[in-house]
């Protein structure tokens, strides 16, 4: 997996935060070696992007445990990727070893760390429908205990397929609560901007200025 430095920047405030927790974006490029994934050949040709919903719990949330989170997605410029073996949870270890692009299907969860490194997968429960278009998606899920609280959660994964329109603009937001926090709701209204490869290039040539300096 390469971390893309732009998105990096340009995500520089991609965060909402509330005394102990913290929703964060972190947006990146994901790295499958090419054509391993026989039913996405294309993954690795730098038309994905992926995005991750994220929760950092510290302090006097030590006791949180997770009840549920709603979260609107829509994107401009782009379109959701959906493996064809994917679902809406977490895709399990071995079909991950089949189809390595599933690892960066857009899902919901509650993982504590890297969803890649955390087998068996929680698969997240739903309450009502969850909404999955080609440029919005929306769902309302929850997990229950044991969740040890403090850590560095995984709540979702985005994934956007470029459709030869950047900048893309990818906006999500919503609520979570929980137990700890006596039932409180702590919104978040978060957006990334995938900026074009010129972009790209120009804040590339300017950070190796900067550091030459």
């Amino acid at each position: 997996m390469k971390k893309v430095l732009a998105l990096a920047v340009a995500c520089a405030f991609c965060a909402g935060a509330y005394a102990d927790i913290n929703t964060y974006l972190d947006c990146y490029q994901a790295d499958v070696t090419p054509g391993a994934d026989t039913l996405v050949p294309d993954f690795n040709d730098g038309t994905y992007w992926t995005c991750d919903l994220r929760l950092i719990v510290d302090g006097d949330e030590a006791e949180w445990m997770w009840t549920s989170t709603g979260a609107e997605a829509t994107i401009d410029g782009g379109m959701f990727f959906e493996h064809p073996v994917g679902g809406n949870g977490p895709p399990m270890a071995a079909f991950v070893a089949l189809y390595p692009a599933l690892e960066y299907d857009s899902f919901y969860c509650a993982i504590e760390g890297d969803a890649a490194n955390q087998p068996p997968m929680k698969v997240p429960s739903f309450a009502g429908d969850v909404i999955n278009e080609a440029q919005f998606r929306s769902a309302t899920w929850f997990d229950t205990p044991p969740n040890n609280g403090v850590g560095d959660w995984l709540l979702a994964r985005y994934t956007i397929h470029d459709l030869g329109d950047l900048p893309i603009v990818f906006n999500v937001g919503g609520a979570h609560t929980t137990m700890g926090g006596g039932g409180y709701l702590y919104p978040f209204d978060l957006e990334c901007v995938i900026p074009e490869p010129a972009s790209l290039a120009l804040l590339g040539l300017g950070l190796a200025l900067i550091r030459r300096r």
